[in-house]
């Protein structure tokens, strides 16, 4: 990569891309003071393809917004606070990523002095086709190292501490600054005055980047890791059983390295299964949390064996506390706390275990029957142990078997035979008692012992009615 910059070819590069073309013609027409700002021009220096766009304009220019609105025939939606001077003008969609903010000084130049880290340092007049840039910007791009632009980057904002980390995994080859790792590791308690929504959109870009493993050891190795999850210290040097090799914190952060390995294994056998961010996120976070309890369940038995009874329920309780603290969405948090409740559930299957059984299983799970495959996966290749591996082909075979009874529509979402207003017809009041019986009916009909409504009928009536006098 050049040290100096061809104007000429990056107002090119940019009249390619036919958004920031028509932004151009806009901001000519209107005479508007529209700066393309950041990680795209970082990006297309490395080239790296992005649809994420950061724009910037003066604050007296507010007035231009719904005209990019309407060019872009899309409507922004704002984020931040507007008397903290930290409102973002956003929009989102599908594959498209666009943020509007106002600079941050009089010019320019100010603006950029202001940023996080030097690599960003970088702006494109899509006005006056001219490039701006610090002077250690495209240095520090070509010599690939993370820096920041001042020892005050961090005040400014807490966040840029997590988000350096972000770059770290992002940003293939490139290297935290030891100047910057030092500020972290000094700075680090500053990061709990963000608000949880802030901090919680950041880990996710953390979770989705290509090396979600590489970024957890990162957030260790920079003191941070502990400082976002506290619950997380406890398993530090926590001895298992002779099922792992490793400490309760090493097999989390090796069982998320090992995730990508199971999704690639388990496509290597033709049955290939396809994550969303939403499924990414809910699994890469249920790992995080998984074995939180075995910090309160701890025991040695009589002959020395190591065990953690009941660590599921506990793993939700403190799960369940992060996440509310983190503000996540409550269907997330419901999707992570069935995986973490779950999570055993693979593993304590016998060889002898039947069929109806990984039925009933599918259907309790739901969607996240892949996920608790993957997790389950992922989990058996991180614990190693002396015992770990003569359970291998067991319980991949019934993974498998999970995996391909979930494709059946009628056991994930079986068609109810009878309802609630069913089971009040024998007597029974509205309440947790019907709920319990329309579920033995539910598990009837998974198990292939009544198909039809004639048949849910006639078990309820010789399992449930109430008699008269009883």
């Amino acid at each position: 990569m050049k040290s100096r910059i061809d104007q000429i070819e990056i107002a090119k590069e940019i009249r390619r891309d036919p958004l920031l073309l028509r932004l151009s013609s806009l901001a000519k027409k209107e005479g508007l003071p529209l700066f393309l700002v950041g990680g795209y021009l970082r990006d297309l220096l490395l080239g790296i393809p992005r649809k994420d766009y950061d724009l910037t304009i003066p604050k007296e220019n507010f007035r231009s917004i719904p005209l990019i609105e309407e060019m872009l025939q899309l409507r922004f939606f704002m984020v931040g606070r507007e008397e903290a001077e930290t409102t973002t003008y956003r929009i989102i969609k599908e594959d498209l990523s666009i943020d509007l903010t106002f600079l941050t000084g009089q010019t320019i130049e100010d603006d950029l002095r202001r940023r996080d880290f030097t690599i960003n340092t970088m702006a494109f007049s899509l006005r006056d086709d001219t490039f701006h840039s610090m002077e250690q910007a495209l240095e520090d791009i070509e010599k690939k190292v993370i820096r920041l632009v001042s020892s005050h980057s961090i005040d400014q904002d807490p966040l840029r501490m997590l988000r350096a980390i972000r770059y770290y995994c992002l940003l293939q080859g490139f290297r935290l600054d030891p100047g910057l790792k030092s500020e972290i590791s000094l700075k680090k308690e500053m990061i709990k005055r963000i608000p949880g929504e802030r901090i919680k959109a950041e880990m996710d870009q953390v979770q989705l980047s290509p090396q979600p493993a590489i970024a957890i050891n990162a957030l260790y190795d920079s003191n941070l890791l502990f400082t976002l999850f506290p619950e997380l210290k406890r398993l530090e040097g926590l001895g298992q059983s002779t099922h792992h090799h490793l400490t309760v914190l090493s097999h989390t952060f090796l069982m998320i390295e090992k995730i990508s390995g199971a999704l690639e294994w388990i496509a290597s056998r033709e049955r290939g299964i396809s994550l969303t961010r939403e499924d990414r996120l809910s699994l890469y976070y249920a790992t995080l949390f998984h074995d939180i309890g075995k910090a309160d369940t701890y025991s040695i038995d009589e002959q020395g064996k190591i065990h953690f009874y009941h660590h599921e329920a506990f793993s939700c309780m403190a799960a369940e506390q992060i996440m509310e603290r983190l503000r996540f969405s409550n269907n997330m948090k419901n999707r992570i706390l069935r995986l973490v409740q779950n999570h055993m559930r693979i593993h304590n299957l016998s060889e002898e275990t039947k069929e109806t059984a990984l039925k009933r299983l599918v259907n309790q799970m739901g969607d996240e029957t892949p996920l608790l495959v993957l997790h389950t996966l992922a989990d058996k290749e991180a614990s190693r142990g002396i015992l770990s591996i003569q359970k291998d082909q067991v319980e991949e075979t019934h993974c498998f078997q999970l995996l391909d009874l979930y494709k059946q529509k009628e056991i994930v979402h079986p068609t109810p035979l009878i309802d609630g207003h069913d089971v009040v017809a024998l007597g029974y009041l509205p309440g947790p008692k019907v709920g319990r019986i329309l579920n033995v009916v539910k598990e009837k009909q998974l198990e292939g012992e009544i198909k039809t409504r004639e048949d849910a009928l006639k078990l309820l009536k010789e399992r449930f009615e109430i008699k008269s006098g009883s």
